[in-house]
C-alpha cells in the first residue's frame, strides 16, 4: 500500500536557510527528509509530554485510594491461572 502525502508549505527565515541546508548535507539527507524527521520527532515528544501530563492528572491520591488490588480484580473477573 502506498503512503499518502499532504503538501506542507511553510515560510522559513532566509538567514537560517543556509544552516538548514548545511545540516541536511552533514546528515546526507534531502531537505524534505530532514524536515519531515524533525517534525515527526517533535510531534512524538509533544505526545509523550501530553501523555505524561494525563497520567499525572489521573494518578491522584483519590484514585489511588479507590484502586482495587490486582488479586481482587482477577477474582472479580473470574481469572483462573492456567497450569
Amino acid at each position: 500500500m502506498d503512503k499518502q502525502y499532504k503538501r506542507l508549505s511553510i515560510e522559513f527565515p532566509a538567514d537560517e536557510y543556509v544552516y538548514l541546508k548545511m545540516a541536511c548535507a552533514k546528515k546526507h539527507v534531502s531537505l524534505k527528509d530532514f524536515v519531515t524527521q524533525a517534525i515527526l520527532k517533535t510531534v512524538e515528544e509533544c505526545e509523550d509530554a501530553l501523555d505524561l501530563i494525563a497520567f499525572r492528572e489521573a494518578y491522584t491520591k483519590e484514585n489511588i485510594k479507590n484502586a482495587v488490588p490486582l488479586d481482587q480484580l482477577k477474582k472479580e473477573l473470574g481469572y483462573k491461572k492456567e497450569t
